[in-house]
């Protein structure tokens, strides 16, 4: 894979801004309610023994995760990377419906701040859409003529 050469158009830079915000945000909600996320991770994953720094490791793998899509979309112009991001927000936008039923039957207790991680996403997936991606990522890519000497 080699680098992608030229500007990145603004809807590349926007992606990049709003995915890594939502993993940002995601990992300090969840360092900030550690035993509440030790308690998930707890019913997610029975079998292993966690305890607060093993929540922190969890969290903090999880945020470094985030990272891979934006290098190899933002550096790489990978098109492939940009149908992985768009596969695994579909998965995990289906659960959106269930999140906005519960948000809304506990209005007084749930902040709205909830919205703010799934409204970033949305954003980061439309601008991987936009006009501006579509011809950035779609650039053939230029052959190399010192790999074949």
């Amino acid at each position: 894979m080699r680098l992608a050469t030229g500007p990145r158009p603004f809807s590349i830079k926007l992606f990049a801004l709003a995915f890594l915000t939502a993993a940002l945000n995601t990992y300090i909600s969840g360092l900030s309610q550690l035993p509440q996320m030790q308690a998930i991770y707890e019913l997610r994953y029975p079998w292993i023994d966690w305890n607060r720094d093993w929540t922190i490791v969890a969290l903090s793998a999880m945020f470094s995760i985030a990272f891979i899509p934006v290098v190899w979309i933002y550096c790489f112009a990978s098109r492939m990377a940009r149908w992985l991001v768009t596969l695994f927000i579909a998965i995990r936008l289906l659960d959106l419906p269930q999140q906005l039923t519960t948000w809304f039957s506990m209005r007084d207790v749930v902040s709205p701040l909830i919205l703010f991680e799934p409204t970033l996403i949305v954003l980061a997936l439309i601008c991987l859409f936009m006009p501006g991606s579509n011809q950035w990522l779609a650039k053939k890519k230029e052959t190399d003529l010192a790999v074949f000497e």
